[in-house]
């Protein structure tokens, strides 16, 4: 099966290049559907990205495999065989969510297969490679079941060293409550139930997928995706807590991102590094505009994270700075009442600084759009209400619950000076406001239009610096062939 999958995939790299709606220095999907990356592994002097797929069709709904590719920063990709794919009785109908990690040189693979005709239908499987391209799947396989043969939801393992053991934690339910279940192994295969890790609270989901964990000095930090939690379908929160006896208790909640078009986020295993993340720029749900080109799914630009006094704080992963070219810098910008002042026109891939100083804003609003056509119409809108202690982001070119979005500000948020960093790709807007607010959406401009970005307001604001780079494409190369 997966020669047959690869063979059709190389096959269509010209038309991957030829996309329209394709973003240049984003991870998109090489041909038909594509979600959830399995947290990027270092291994051998390169990260491997791995991730659900299904390359025949658009459809989410079909049995998944794992496709396969390493970076080494994030700027240039090729395009690995095939991992793995459902051709056992375990995996029939999917090689669902998992995790990579490195033990003893090999590199291992951890997924939840799926067969709908059999109870338990979800369990965790095993497939490992000595050179980090061909993989063989355990013969032991399932390596883990869950508690009862009943149970439908058990799904997403994640797996982390500690005290010279192998801990996994595992998304499901207890008693209709969402949780996270921990497991211990020596040697990864071999595994016993160690209870239950994490528990949702009263109004926290239905279930909650894909959960990883970062341990600091202070901190136990809890990342897991939510579905049906503020009616909204899917989030993606993260946690603060400490663990005790092996359970986490949570302390603070936070959203990873406010966009509509973030899920599945995912910390990077443990290899003594920063605290990194990655997700799926796409949800369930949304509208897949990209469909008419033959693919779905898109990944964030990764993210390094950092607690600081008691909250997360981020950036865009500093790789990425390679691929910026052409600075211009745009000082002491004026704005009038409701008089737009547009920049980057006719850009469709651009790295944006700003900085915004509020003692220097007169009126009610500041506004910015990205991705509109010439009319000011279609795209993105940020909008910073200081007297309503809020941010709006409307995506006009989507249609569900998230597409316009306020997100509450605290108070003394106004008294500093704002650093602002938009990444805009074609058709993804990646937004951090001042190291603390992610915004991610997918926006699909009218292809027919030259694109158009514009600042407004309703009173008098000079923005003291605008700082535009022009984005290289990130490089792709398909070696699907070994």
């Amino acid at each position: 099966m997966r020669k047959e999958i690869d063979k059709y995939v190389q096959n269509l790299q010209e038309a991957f290049f030829a996309r329209k709606m394709r973003p240049k220095f984003h991870f998109s999907s090489p041909a038909g559907w594509m979600n959830d990356p399995h947290a990027p592994v270092w291994y051998r002097g390169e990260y491997h990205l791995f991730f659900n797929y299904y390359p025949y069709d658009i459809e989410g709904v079909r049995p998944k495999c794992w496709g396969h590719a390493v970076t080494k920063d994030f700027t240039s990709y090729r395009l690995l065989p095939t991992a793995i794919a459902p051709d056992t009785i375990h995996d029939r109908d999917g090689c669902a969510s998992g995790c990579a990690v490195v033990h003893e040189d090999r590199l291992y693979l951890l997924y939840t297969g799926r067969n709908y005709y059999r109870r338990p239908r979800e369990v965790q499987c095993v497939a490992y490679s000595e050179d980090g391209i061909h993989f063989i799947k355990e013969k032991r396989n399932p390596v883990v079941l869950p508690q009862s043969r009943e149970e439908m939801d058990f799904r997403d393992p994640w797996v982390y060293p500690k005290d010279h053991s192998w801990q996994m934690l595992l998304g499901g339910k207890q008693e209709e409550i969402p949780c996270i279940y921990r497991y211990e192994s020596d040697n990864l295969i071999d595994w016993s139930y160690s209870g239950i890790y994490a528990k949702a609270k009263e109004g926290q989901g239905t279930m909650w997928e894909c959960p990883s964990l970062f341990q600091t000095e202070e901190k136990t930090i809890l990342l897991t995706s939510p579905e049906h939690i503020d009616g909204i379908r899917q989030k993606s929160l993260y946690f603060l807590g400490r663990e005790i006896a092996g359970t986490f208790f949570q302390e603070t909640k936070e959203e990873v991102d406010y966009g509509c078009d973030y899920y599945a986020a995912q910390f990077f295993p443990f290899n003594n590094g920063p605290m990194m993340v990655n997700a799926w720029m796409n949800k369930w749900d949304n509208e897949h505009k990209t469909k008419t080109e033959g693919w779905i799914g898109t990944m964030t630009t990764p993210r390094t994270f950092f607690l600081e006094q008691g909250k997360i704080k981020g950036e865009f992963i500093n790789s990425l700075k390679k691929l910026r070219k052409n600075e211009t810098q745009l000082p002491n910008i004026p704005l009038e009442s409701d008089r737009a002042v547009s920049f980057a026109e006719g850009k469709t891939s651009f790295w944006m600084k700003v900085d915004l100083a509020w003692e220097m804003m007169q009126g009610t609003y500041f506004e910015m759009h990205f991705l509109t056509d010439k009319a000011g119409s279609g795209g993105l809108t940020i909008r910073f209400e200081k007297n309503k202690n809020c941010i709006t982001v409307e995506n006009h070119t989507a249609n569900h619950e998230e597409s316009r979005r306020p997100i509450p500000i605290q108070p003394d948020f106004w008294n500093h000076n704002l650093k602002m960093d938009i990444l805009v790709d074609v058709s993804c807007v990646e937004i951090l406001i001042a190291n603390e607010i992610f915004i991610t959406n997918c926006v699909y401009p009218d292809e027919d239009s030259n694109v158009f970005h514009y600042c407004k307001a309703d009173g008098k604001i000079i923005i003291p610096q605008i700082a535009l780079f022009d984005m290289n494409p990130a490089e792709f190369h398909f070696e699907m062939k070994t």
